[in-house]
């Protein structure tokens, strides 16, 4: 259940939701059916209320559901899930490579976030690079193969980069492990202790792999074996531009860039946005097919001894960012509509006061009219009219005639007014 919700809902929530097209989404959502299906299964004995619950609701799916022919007992056909056979495992479907990378994969997530945490760079700020140190070349190349874009994803990275050079980014170091070689050893202890802190990185990850090692202790042939060492991994690479973590084993290490410039900051700050208006429609309760306005504001500046961004700008840098999560931020000075939801937080790098408003769509010119500039008294008033598909606005005002016509100079909401003229 936790591979279930944590990795593969949390992983696909874009592709669940059609972000990569129609075909995409079907799959892993029959993907997801099929799994939930049969957890209702395995887990009837366990659970048995929700079991059925969750069997009931699904079982409407199924061709089984509606066929007189069906057996009592097939899935679907069955009243009750307790009724159901528990499944037998099927090896032959299990394909190593994608496990091995999908292992690998949360592997290095939580490295990765282990070392944002160390260097003190929130998940909302973007990274520029990745690199993952992995002496397992199968496994880099099964993480390769159709994992790497969930790194960046889940990493809030821009760039990654996959190596099997272990000795070029990592040095390897040992120690006795006292309280089981010293009853062993006696006397000799100091002597091999000496030995092991001056072993290379090559015989220490031999004896990593194999469980055991031979060492030369004042002329006497000595082997070591697994448990009688403490085998330490370091990241050896530029400690200034580089914060990493290393797996306990030493067979993983992941470095993050810490450099950070504008362009980072920028899209942490749209990152920012995106997030706070999908906290605010589930504030509001609004379904995914819901449309609303976007608008924002800086209601104060940055603080003048860091880094200050404007909104406005970091927005206009990452059309591509808002694009993917559907979002059309607006300036705040166009809102005429009927105001739903806001929200006022201080920004990481920019101002420290961001208004966001989630606002009902309402008929809205674009900045300019084909006629004239555009005016808060005109915008409210046509906000508040009924005008239909092929229908048009005449009237006077500030002393000059307007003919305004439904899909020219007025449109359906603020962000297609916006759109329309961006």
């Amino acid at each position: 259940m936790g591979d279930l919700t944590n990795w593969y809902v949390r992983l696909n929530r874009s592709r669940l939701k059609g972000g990569d097209g129609e075909a995409s989404a079907l799959t892993s959502l029959a993907v997801l059916y099929e799994v939930l299906l049969k957890m209702a299964v395995v887990m009837a004995p366990f659970t048995p209320f929700f079991a059925e619950y969750l069997y009931q609701q699904l079982r409407k799916r199924l061709t089984a559901f509606s066929s007189a022919n069906a057996a009592p007992d097939k899935l679907g056909r069955a009243d009750s899930v307790h009724y159901i056979m528990l499944p037998t495992a099927d090896n032959s479907k299990i394909d190593d490579r994608v496990v091995m990378g999908m292992s690998l994969l949360q592997r290095v997530v939580e490295l990765g976030r282990r070392a944002r945490e160390t260097a003190s760079i929130s998940m909302k700020t973007p990274i520029r690079e990745v690199i993952v140190v992995c002496g397992d070349k199968k496994a880099l190349e099964a993480l390769q193969a159709s994992l790497e874009s969930y790194v960046l994803e889940e990493l809030n990275a821009w760039g990654v980069s996959f190596t099997s050079d272990v000795d070029l980014w990592c040095s390897v170091s040992a120690l006795p492990n006292l309280p089981v070689l010293a009853k062993r050893l006696g006397k000799k202890m100091s002597a091999a202790t000496a030995v092991i802190k001056n072993l290379d990185s090559s015989a220490l990850r031999s004896y990593v792999q194999s469980g055991e090692i031979n060492v030369d202790v004042d002329g006497m042939s000595l082997k070591l074996v697994s448990g009688e060492l403490i085998v330490k991994s370091a990241f050896a690479g530029n400690e200034a531009k580089y914060a990493a973590t290393t797996a306990p084993d030493g067979s993983l290490t992941v470095a993050i860039c810490t450099v950070q410039d504008d362009d980072l900051r920028r899209q942490g700050i749209a990152r920012d946005v995106c997030n706070r208006v999908n906290k605010l429609r589930k504030k509001a309760r609004l379904d995914i097919i819901d449309q609303v306005d976007v608008f924002y504001a800086d209601l104060d500046s940055a603080d003048a001894t860091g880094p200050s961004i404007p909104t406005a700008d970091a927005l206009a840098h990452n059309k591509a960012l808002l694009e993917r999560a559907k979002i059309v931020p607006i300036p705040l000075s166009r809102c005429f509509g009927q105001v739903i939801v806001t929200d006022t937080y201080p920004t990481p790098f920019g101002s420290k006061s961001l208004k966001i408003a989630l606002a009902a769509p309402s008929l809205s010119l674009p900045c300019a009219t084909r006629q004239f500039q555009s005016s808060p008294t005109l915008e409210t008033l046509v906000a508040s009219c009924g005008i239909q598909q092929n229908e048009y606005l005449r009237g006077t005002f500030a002393g000059a005639q307007f003919d305004l016509a439904f899909g020219a100079d007025i449109f359906t909401s603020a962000t297609a007014a916006f759109i329309a003229t961006s």
